[in-house]
């Protein structure tokens, strides 16, 4: 008989697995073979067993991604507004990058995936090369956490456009992935983040960037 705890730790292997090694070659650039070979797993039929296909073993990784996102968004966002202060662009800011970044107590975040929840590289690759399935997963999941974030910051600036506000938000995306997706690449390759992420600064100087990039640099 089959102990359900083994067939649980060893479905996690191979997704823990495939998400290091689609986030370091992207997704064509991955066997079946190489996920199970890097999992451990001896049966090769292991992904057919637990997720049917390669692309139903992606798919759940994306909702995987969008789930734990979107829980500890919410709740530091429940944080925040419960604190009664005043909600600048600064802060959500700060709370989107912090929630990718730093342990937030998700009993789902892993210490052997990178820095973070370990996915913006794999979210990267998505989105770049895969959007019809990324997009699809979106769709399916649905994202209020990156609602109520786009929603205070309209709220804190009553006076931009809202569809000069909108493309702000798209580039701010843009770059926000690309920076955080780089970071967690710097501390793969070295424990310490290297020359510049291992700063102590690096995120406060990425967070006052990514803020700038919304609201427009201050006056010198």
């Amino acid at each position: 008989m089959v102990n359900r705890s083994d067939e649980d730790d060893t479905r996690q292997r191979i997704k823990i697995a495939a998400i290091q090694l689609f986030s370091r070659h992207g997704i064509e650039g991955v066997s079946v073979r190489a996920i199970l070979n890097q999992a451990s797993v001896k049966n090769s039929a292991g992904i057919h067993y637990y997720f049917r296909t390669k692309d139903d073993l992606i798919r759940e990784l994306v909702r995987d991604a969008l789930m734990r996102t979107r829980r500890a968004r919410n709740t530091a966002l429940d944080a925040l507004e419960a604190s009664g202060a005043p909600i600048g662009v600064r802060d959500i800011v700060e709370l989107i990058v912090k929630v990718e970044t730093v342990g937030t107590g998700d009993p789902e975040q892993r210490s052997d995936l990178p820095i973070g929840f370990g996915h913006m590289r794999f979210i990267s690759v998505m989105q770049l090369n895969h959007r019809a399935i990324f997009s699809a997963a979106v769709e399916a999941e649905g994202d209020d956490s990156f609602q109520r974030c786009i929603d205070h910051i309209a709220a804190a600036l009553p006076d931009v456009p809202r569809a000069a506000l909108n493309r702000k938000l798209v580039f701010f995306y843009q770059f926000a992935q690309a920076s955080l997706s780089a970071r967690e690449a710097a501390f793969v390759l070295n424990e310490d983040g290297g020359r510049l992420w291992g700063d102590p600064t690096a995120l406060d100087s990425l967070i006052d960037s990514l803020t700038a990039s919304i609201v427009g640099a201050p006056p010198r």
